[in-house]
């Protein structure tokens, strides 16, 4: 079978990435490594503007993808060789021949779609006419799948042909559109477990460090729930992989010198395409095809007016002139916890946000007699997308093999305990929700010059920020 092939065999020679060390190569997989559309990886960095923070934070969409290959691999190992894995599988969720070689290139194939800062671009996407000009990297997936390159087949062909499997079942998989979705998207998945180490490890901090092997060893299929489910051993690696994850929501991808510069960013793409500088087709065709370290260069070239107040901008991102810190808010109500709108809302009405923005450089402009444009005061709303996978963690459960736990499923209609319910972990999904609270901020951010006006200024520009809310209802 090619799934036993991919598994358990290879066809000669390794690739050696950091963390993971000698992979096995394959004939299907060197197929993929080497094609053009695949390659095009070892130019988009994993963590856009980090690198501004931790010099060393230069690694790659390419080898994240061959290390979240490299850990489904053991993960499917696993579910095909462990007697207790193996007896917990039921027909409609059985990890056979088919399932490993759709996993497989799922995991390697999961980063396709990515382009240049395509993270931050989609937390607050530029429109164009009001229609979003960049897609999601996930729905990207299709067009390099098929994307056609001269000489070789495109990478489809090569997942019919090779893998054996259908390029449209890769894609809802990615997608998150089929059953086995939450195997790549989840909790407990290997693109979290790659991504955690290999970052942590480029910035040299440490807070990465997991159990993986542990891990592993410990997951069963959740026949019931169509996903991973955990014994007893895996609960502590669990732990440290979701400490890992706060710790570096904190301390690398929440920098506010990332986000500072994420959001400069997002300004100027938003400000090109409002005043049609460029047109959505030429922003898409320079971030679709290009590496970060050519994308604002080219970026550069391309603006129309070279003396545009918008090129200032550009020229403080890639000079790294940096938008300090002038107001921080923490964005929950502090009577129940709940998100308080006031400041989530900036996050998701993009017209609400920039009118803002300009109202705060107008104000300051009449108070301190300036001629500020309206782009040197910017607001980094946080956003209420899950980023501690809150739902997810509330329906894992753990397959219990110790004495002292098997009496609960005794109580259950399963022999599956959630994982909540086991007592057994300070990080149970509540837990979690604190981590959340305290991870996300609002922040109005301004160039260096400005951060003592907007402190004098700081009572009338919160009345602006928190009253205006009904004004765009």
């Amino acid at each position: 079978m090619i799934a036993e092939h991919l598994l358990f065999q290879s066809d000669g020679g390794f690739i050696r990435i950091p963390i993971w060390g000698h992979i096995p190569l394959s004939r299907p997989l060197k197929k993929i490594l080497s094609h053009p559309s695949f390659l095009r990886l070892k130019g988009i960095r994993q963590l856009s503007f980090s690198q501004q923070v931790y010099p060393g934070a230069t690694h790659t969409r390419f080898e994240h993808s061959i290390g979240v290959y490299h850990l489904m691999k053991l993960i499917l190992q696993r579910m095909v060789t462990s007697p207790l894995a193996q007896s917990l599988q039921r027909e409609h969720f059985t990890f056979d021949d088919h399932t490993c070689r759709l996993l497989l290139s799922a995991a390697l194939l999961h980063d396709i779609g990515h382009f240049p800062h395509a993270h931050i671009i989609e937390e607050q996407i530029p429109q164009y006419d009001n229609v979003p000009i960049f897609s999601h990297h996930e729905a990207l997936c299709r067009h390099f799948l098929y994307e056609q390159h001269p000489g070789v087949p495109t990478i489809a062909e090569i997942l019919n042909d090779e893998w054996q499997v259908s390029p449209e079942s890769v894609i809802a998989l990615i997608s998150g559109k089929t059953r086995f979705s939450k195997l790549i998207s989840g909790t407990l998945d290997p693109d979290k477990m790659d991504y955690l180490m290999r970052d942590a490890h480029h910035c040299n901090i440490p807070y990465g460090s997991i159990d993986i092997e542990r891990l592993i060893e410990s997951f069963v299929p959740d026949p019931e729930r169509e996903r991973f489910a955990i014994t007893e051993k895996g609960i502590a690696p669990l732990e440290s992989l979701m400490f890992a994850k706060y710790m570096m929501m904190r301390n690398v991808y929440w920098h506010h010198t990332s986000r500072a510069l994420s959001a400069m960013l997002r300004r100027l793409l938003q400000d090109i395409a409002s005043a049609g500088m460029l047109s959505a087709a030429a922003l898409q065709e320079l971030f679709y095809g290009n590496a970060d370290d050519r994308v604002l260069h080219e970026l550069k070239h391309l603006m129309p007016e070279q003396n545009h107040p918008l090129c200032a901008l550009l020229d403080d991102i890639l000079m790294r002139r940096v938008y300090k810190r002038a107001i921080t808010v923490q964005p929950y109500l502090h009577d129940s916890a709940q998100e308080d709108e006031r400041w989530f809302i900036y996050n998701s009405n993009s017209t609400m946000r920039r009118a803002m923005e300009l109202a705060i450089c107008e104000l300051l402009n009449k108070r301190y007699h300036l001629a500020l444009h309206g782009h040197e005061v910017l607001i980094d709303p946080p956003s209420k997308k899950d980023i501690f996978d809150y739902d997810d963690l509330r329906e894992l459960r753990v397959y219990p093999t110790r004495s002292e736990h098997i009496h609960y499923s005794l109580h259950c209609n399963s022999e599956y305990i959630r994982f909540d319910d086991l007592h057994e972990s300070v990080f149970q999904s509540d837990f979690i929700l604190a981590f959340e609270r305290y991870t996300k901020k609002f922040r109005l951010i301004c160039r260096a010059d400005l951060v003592e006006r907007i402190v004098e200024s700081r009572e009338e520009i919160m009345r602006l920020l928190a009253n205006d809310y009904d004004l765009f209802r």
